[in-house]
């Protein structure tokens, strides 16, 4: 029987944007979550959005160029997870292709709706889709060569997956939800199929807004482990190589970006 998340999760330790140096001595260095509360206010997309979502998105179209983005569509009986169907042979979304205009117009469309479709565009890199976009919206955290990528959706629900390398993440629209798990919780988060997967990695199948204990009664070990934090536009939150996250877009209109590098080769 599915049951609700357990409440009271450990929250992730938060602190106000650092300095360079700190963030590399301090954050990475203590290979913690952290919460970085403002690291990313002055960028004109988080002024956009903080007025309101509609204006986010105007600014993306207007800065957009002509080029096709891959676009995954789930039917709104899936209430924004982006997962597998039963028996996970086969996924419960559909991939497609889409101009980037045509796909923010889409978003805009769908925002309209009673019961949306969920749609997603996943990793595009800034300057191949926004160009300029690097040079007005920096983040001295990391390293020059780690390159912005662009997650661009509306409301969704991101699998429990993880990342072999460091990972900053900036919400520019809407809010998020992260629910972390470290590296020795995997024996207890079901991890699911090399393949298919919804993105390139294994997913865990327990869904962490509705755990089904009874199927996955060792999810329950990993809730003891887990850390939340719930993430304002301008805030970042720094995810240690290897630290397992699920992630909620929990609004109509969302834009994360983010940042990945290998820290062990600084």
């Amino acid at each position: 029987m599915s049951t609700s998340r357990t409440d009271g999760l450990t929250q992730v330790a938060e602190r106000p944007a650092p300095r360079a140096d700190e963030f590399r001595n301090e954050v990475v260095a203590a290979a913690r979550p952290a919460v970085l509360r403002g690291a990313a206010r002055n960028w004109p997309v988080v002024a956009a959005a903080r007025r309101n979502p509609h204006s986010c998105l105007a600014l993306l179209a207007a800065h957009a160029n002509g080029l096709p983005v891959d676009v995954l569509r789930a039917d709104p009986e899936e209430e924004g997870r982006f997962h597998y169907r039963p028996g996970a042979q086969a996924l419960n979304f559909v991939r497609g292709e889409a101009p980037l205009r045509a796909f923010l117009g889409a978003l805009r469309e769908h925002e309209m709706r009673d019961r949306p479709d969920a749609l997603v565009a996943q990793g595009l890199l800034a300057e191949r889709y926004f160009p300029g976009f690097a040079s007005t919206h920096t983040m001295p955290l990391v390293p020059a060569s780690a390159e912005p990528r662009l997650w661009i959706g509306n409301a969704s629900r991101i699998a429990t997956h993880n990342d072999p390398t460091d990972n900053l993440a900036v919400v520019a629209a809407g809010r998020r939800r992260f629910t972390l798990f470290p590296p020795e919780a995997e024996p207890d988060l079901y991890m699911g199929p090399n393949r298919p997967t919804p993105a390139g990695t294994p997913v865990s199948m327990v869904h962490v807004t509705a755990p089904d204990l009874e199927r996955f009664p060792r999810f329950a070990a990993a809730l003891e482990r887990a850390e939340e934090a719930d993430l304002d536009p301008g805030d970042a939150i720094f995810i240690p190589r290897n630290w397992f996250h699920h992630v909620e877009a929990l609004e109509r209109f969302n834009l994360l970006v983010n940042y990945w590098w290998d820290s062990s080769r600084e």
